[in-house]
């Protein structure tokens, strides 16, 4: 359950993954989303090119034990956005 600012969207308040174009994956705390871009805050990128782990590995532990919040703001531009859900949506794979 988000907080409730209904003109924020259904997503306000939720830790979601997004996942973009070229391969990185965002954790945040969803702000806002819109046509332009989507919002996160409290947020942690996995960058495939330059970890050790695989995206998966990461988003299952950030499942367990939860994400570590590096980026205190950070602006994704839609387009570059491939996927965009609820982090306890995501199913280990």
């Amino acid at each position: 359950m988000g907080t409730f600012h209904d003109h924020m969207g259904e997503l306000h308040g939720i830790t979601v993954v997004v996942s973009q174009q070229d391969g990185c994956t965002w954790i945040g705390r969803c702000h806002s989303e819109d046509a332009i871009e989507v919002i996160l805050h409290d947020a942690d990128q996995h960058d495939p090119a330059v970890s050790d782990e695989g995206t998966e590995q990461w988003l299952q532990k950030a499942r367990k034990f939860g994400h570590w919040p590096r980026v205190s703001t950070i602006r994704i531009a839609r387009p570059e956005v491939t996927n965009l859900v609820r982090l306890a949506e995501t199913t280990p794979g």
